[in-house]
């Protein structure tokens, strides 16, 4: 989707994650706005048109794929709670605001091409000899106009920080001569052939924000659930091969028996997880040292606690 120029700024680049839309659309609704917001997402790009405090029209340009009307709100809504992507809101004229609306309803002619390779009277020449309804975009990637024409003729001017379209092209002809300057040419449909209605009126938008959100939130609570079955699934493996070490420790000072010892005392204390029970484990430690006595020296047994309770202290 192109850009479109600037009117009069009533927020720039806020973070689309802080929206709320149904109270956005409530607040200009009650104040009667008129202009446009702009979503930029980053895999795609959103244009809501309001005039009078009726959304009349949404467009949601994604991956190549046009969506409109409710599509494009339940579009907007979904990747609002994906995260990313800022929102700027521009307040507009009346008449401009229906003519950029016509205008991205509209047809792309040429697109893209480079001023400095084009014959501009030419071009112009024929616009007027095919009557022509539609615009001339120029731009950089830093700066727009646009230019209206109804059948060939130009109606007015309009560049970024403008608020209404103006008779002056003197802002439009710097933008053309800046290094780099762009061209498109769109065919636009007349106002009176685009639909007027309120989009407010026909979408239930605090019901579908609602229902994001909870599809959103049933989503997190699945990933949430499933995260915690594979932390349960690791930690029992860690706990698993802590008590196959200890048992290794065990029969590495008293022999065969200390395997024995080992799982008994872990038994005696409700299995494994007992490791990573700070109390348990000097129970569990107290547990061995006893039985140990009757299988190997005081020094042995003295070291092996040691050794055990470095393992213990250096995996839970």
């Amino acid at each position: 989707m192109f850009l479109l120029p600037k009117g009069n700024p009533l927020y720039e680049n806020i973070a689309a994650a802080k929206v709320k839309l149904p109270d956005m659309f409530e607040k200009l609704k009650a104040g009667g706005f008129t202009g446009y917001l702009n979503f930029t997402f980053p895999s795609a790009t959103a244009i809501l048109f309001f005039e009078g405090g009726k959304l009349i029209s949404a467009l949601l340009d994604q991956e190549e794929k046009k969506l409109t009307g409710f599509e494009a709100i339940a579009g907007v809504c979904t990747l609002i709670f994906s995260g990313g992507g800022s929102l700027s809101v521009y307040k507009l004229s009346k008449d401009l605001a229906m003519c950029l609306h016509a205008m991205i309803h509209g047809d792309v002619l040429y697109r893209g091409q480079e001023l400095k390779l084009i014959d501009i009277k030419g071009l112009l020449e024929k616009l007027k000899a095919q009557r022509l309804n539609g615009c001339l975009r120029i731009y950089t990637e830093s700066r727009t106009a646009l230019i209206f024409y109804k059948e060939g003729s130009p109606l007015g001017f309009f560049h970024d920080g403008s608020t209404d379209i103006e008779t002056s092209a003197t802002e439009s002809q710097k933008i053309a001569g800046l290094p780099g300057a762009k061209i498109d040419v769109l065919s636009t449909k007349s106002v009176d052939e685009l639909m007027h209605y309120d989009l407010l009126e026909m979408v239930n938008v605090t019901k579908l924000w609602e229902s994001t959100s909870n599809r959103f939130a049933s989503e997190r609570d699945k990933i949430r659930k499933e995260a915690a079955v594979v932390d349960r699934y690791q930690e029992e493996e860690k706990l698993r091969e802590l008590e196959d070490d200890l048992k290794e420790v065990a029969m590495a000072y008293v022999g065969k028996m200390g395997a024995t010892l080992v799982e008994k005392e872990l038994n005696d204390r409700g299995g494994r997880k007992a490791l990573l029970d700070g109390a348990l484990v000097g129970a569990f430690l107290a547990g061995v040292e006893k039985g140990a006595k009757l299988l190997t020296s005081m020094s042995k047994t003295k070291e092996m606690l040691e050794t055990m309770r470095s393992e213990i202290a250096s995996r839970t």
